[in-house]
């Protein structure tokens, strides 16, 4: 028997078109994805920009609302009769204050370097006269066991920042124990205050006396 095709020649001539245009209506349908796409990134960057706008907006409406700080208090200016009254005030408090000693500083830094075998049986603050460094500052009299351990509180005392001028001034042996008496300056004691030049007196010679 021989094939026969009932296939009207139309039908046949569409396939035969279709099938050489299936190239171009792909082609079609991807420039067609890729339009979407950009429209899409479009649309989505846009809505970022208007948000952030109406961020930037009400952030301004905001500051706007927003009433301005106080203006800054004026200073007070004394007259020059007052300022001249506080003037010896204000040189007496400054003096002082540079004068002054901190004993509560140099206590606490000398209770963290005493050493645990050592006890004290005395202890006496002096203020010290006016120089950069004073041996008369501190004055330690204790007890311990050995001459080490008074070389080592000599030594522990030299990590005073405050101390200065540490001397041994006697040690004594009683039984098994050991006395001793050590003396530390004060640094930064204040200075004694130049002394003031008395004014020259000038002398008027009247011509003919």
């Amino acid at each position: 028997m021989r094939a026969v095709n009932l296939l009207p020649r139309d039908v046949k001539r569409a396939s035969a078109v279709s099938a050489q245009n299936l190239p171009a209506v792909v082609a079609a349908f991807a420039g067609f994805l890729v339009v979407a796409l950009l429209a899409g990134m479009y649309l989505l960057e846009n809505s970022k920009v208007a948000s952030a706008q109406r961020g930037l907006d009400a952030a301004k409406t905001e500051l706007a609302a927003t009433p301005l700080p106080p203006p800054a208090p004026k200073t007070l200016q004394l007259p020059p009769a007052v300022a001249a009254a506080q003037q010896p005030l204000l040189q007496a408090v400054s003096t002082a204050i540079s004068q002054r000693i901190a004993w509560d500083r140099i206590l606490r830094e000398f209770s963290l370097v005493l050493p645990n075998d050592v006890w004290l049986s005395s202890l006496t603050l002096t203020a010290p006269p006016p120089g950069p460094v004073s041996g008369t500052g501190i004055e330690l009299v204790g007890t311990t066991y050995s001459y080490g351990s008074v070389a080592r509180l000599l030594s522990r005392l030299s990590l005073v920042p405050d101390l200065g001028q540490i001397t041994l001034a006697s040690t004594a042996k009683s039984g098994r124990l050991i006395q001793f008496t050590v003396t530390a300056g004060v640094k930064g004691a204040p200075l004694a205050p130049a002394p003031v030049a008395p004014a020259a007196t000038t002398t008027t010679t009247t011509p003919g006396a």
